[in-house]
This record gives structure tokens, sequence and C-alpha cells, in this order.
């Protein structure tokens, strides 16, 4: 009788043990995909469906919770959507003042490209440049903000603060730069027409915060500084650069960048005039696709050189620096442009 009983007991125990694993494993799953959630690190991985209906039901609502949170989180910024999850205190309208770094993006000849092309081919190329854009940005973190027509607004140094912000944000702009030239050279190959990018990149005191209304909100950043860099954007038309950046970058990290000088503007909006640069790499880095090769640092001494003189007024001596760029670089627009202008304003 005691040998049936304990045999009878090591059944039982071993019965409980088999049915409480086949409980728990599917709420030990559950439980993991929450912790997950939590930290926005999603996993991906199906959860094995459990023949329980209470079970099988929790599984479907915290599957469809990371599907709906995961789609959140292509609007706003993940560093918010955490801060939301972790404190779980809700949005609210409101700003701060914070010293950021803003950048513009936005194609070159782009109205006349999208009247050639079929609205497919746009789009798919389109979708390549976002990516790549996007993707560069993210690497260097820094914070898409919007989509604006062919155009990318992103900002560097909220949510979350970065010492770095700067250049981190010149890295972003030189690896989008780098990798769309790529992407147009495959695309040359295919017959494809190339999308060239120009970017406007400014460092200042801007608002950042949630604003819009009650029952809708936008993470963003306002102010002169976001106005400055998405004139600096369209000023790559005038003198046919890429990456155009303000004296207020290059003061932030001028050590760390390899950037010529063009000239002082005054973009609309503002009364003062400051000096624009072409970023042109990072000099700190060997990374193929930030370092500047010994022709671009030749090229902005060159620059250094005929900008000094233009700047005093001396119009003919910067005429003869920039003729030498020519010489040395004949298809440098920077050089050609200043040139003109040179021209125009040297004494008959």
């Amino acid at each position: 009788m005691i040998g049936l009983i304990g045999a009878l007991t090591g059944i039982e125990l071993l019965l409980i043990y088999v049915f409480s694993r086949r409980l728990s494993r599917p709420i030990e799953g559950v439980s993991r995909e929450l912790r997950s959630v939590e930290d926005l690190t999603f996993s991906h991985a199906a959860l094995p469906s459990s023949n329980i209906k209470e079970i099988k039901a929790l599984q479907t609502a915290v599957s469809l919770f990371e599907t709906s949170l995961r789609s959140f989180s292509s609007f706003v910024p993940l560093d918010v959507v955490r801060k939301l999850i972790k404190t779980g205190t809700p949005l609210t309208l409101g700003v701060e003042q914070r010293f950021l770094t803003v950048l513009f993006t936005d194609l070159q000849d782009f109205s006349n490209l999208a009247e050639q092309m079929v609205p497919n081919d746009l789009l798919a190329q389109l979708s390549v440049y976002f990516e790549a854009v996007s993707r560069a940005i993210a690497e260097e973190s820094g914070t898409v903000d919007k989509f604006i027509g062919d155009g990318i607004m992103a900002f560097w140094g909220a949510p979350v603060y970065r010492d770095d912000h700067v250049l981190r944000a010149c890295c972003g702009a030189m690896r989008a730069t780098r990798r769309m030239q790529q992407i147009n050279v495959d695309w040359s190959k295919q017959g494809r027409p190339p999308l060239h990018l120009r970017i406007g990149l400014h460092c200042a005191d801007v608002l950042v915060g949630n604003v819009g209304s009650s029952e809708r909100l936008s993470y963003t950043v306002m102010g002169d500084g976001v106005n400055v860099a998405a004139r600096l954007e369209g000023i790559n038309k005038t003198f046919g650069t890429t990456i155009c950046i303000s004296d207020s970058v290059v003061e932030a990290v001028e050590p760390n960048i390899v950037a010529r000088p063009i000239r002082k503007v005054q973009v609309k909006g503002r009364k003062r005039e400051f000096m624009i640069y072409e970023l042109l790499g990072i000099r700190t880095s060997d990374d193929p696709e930030l370092k500047a090769s010994a022709e671009v640092f030749r090229l902005c001494e060159m620059t250094r050189d005929a900008s000094s003189h233009f700047e005093r007024g001396e119009f003919q001596h910067a005429a003869r620096r920039y003729e030498d760029i020519l010489r040395a670089f004949p298809d440098d627009l920077v050089a050609r442009s200043l040139l003109l202008i040179c021209s125009a304003n040297a004494p008959v």
C-alpha cells in the first residue's frame, strides 16, 4: 500500500508539473513580450498559441498592443514613447528652450522630375531616398521630425540631450550625402534619373516640445534657428553646394570638421549677416562615409585664402584666387559663382 501510494503520488506530481508548465510557458512568453514592449525592443517573434481560452485571449491582446505601439512609434520619436511608457505621464501641450541642431533636406529640381516620371517609379525612388537619409540620421542619434513633400526635417539634442549633438548632426549629413551619391551611381547603371540631395544645417536656441491641439499633438521644434536651417538648405541652389552650414555650427565643432567658407549672407527674417560654409568631411574620422580626401583639404585651403580677400572687399585679388581654384578644380561651382560676384564688384 505504501509503495502504491508513493507511486501514485509521484505520478500525480509529474502530471501537476507537466500541466503547470503548459500553463506557465505561454504566460512567460507574454511577460517577455511586455518587457520588450516597455523598452520598445520588439522581438517580432510569434508566441506559441495556447489552447486555454483565457491565455489565448491574453496573447491576442498583447500582440494587438505591440502592433499598435509599433505603428505609434513610427509617428512619434522613440524616446518620447519610451518616456511615456515608463512614467505613465500622458502627453500634454508644452515646449522648452534648448540648444539644438536642426537639419533640412530637399531634392534638386524635384518638380521637373516629378512631371517627367511615372508616379510609381517616382514613389519607389523617393522611398529609397527617405529610407537612406532617415537611417543616416537615426544612426547618429538624430530625430526625424517630419517629411515635407520631398524634404526631411530633423534635429539633434532632443528628446534626449547629447553634448555632441552638433558633431553628430554633421556626421549624419555627411552619411546621408555619401549614401545618396552611391545610390545615384546604382540608379545611373539602371537607367534611372539621379536624385541630388541638398542639406541645410544650423544650431541655435529653439523651442522644442509638444505643439498642436488637445486632440492632435506633434513633437517638433520652432524658432528662428529652424528658419535659418531651412534658408541654408535653399542657399545650396545659389552656390551649387550640397551641405550648407552656418557659422554657429563651425564655431561649435571646427576642430572636428572639414568645411570651407563661402561668403556672408543675410537670410530672410534676419537683419544680421553671417558667414556660411560648405561641409566636406569629418576631420577626426577614418570612416569612408565621413573622411575627406587630400584633394578636399587642398580645396578648403585655397578657398579660405580666396575668401579672406573677398570678405575684405579685395575683389581683384579674390578673383585671381578663385581662378586658381578653377584651374585646379574646373567643376567647382562655388569658385565659379563667387568669381562672377568678384567680376561684378571689381573696379573697372
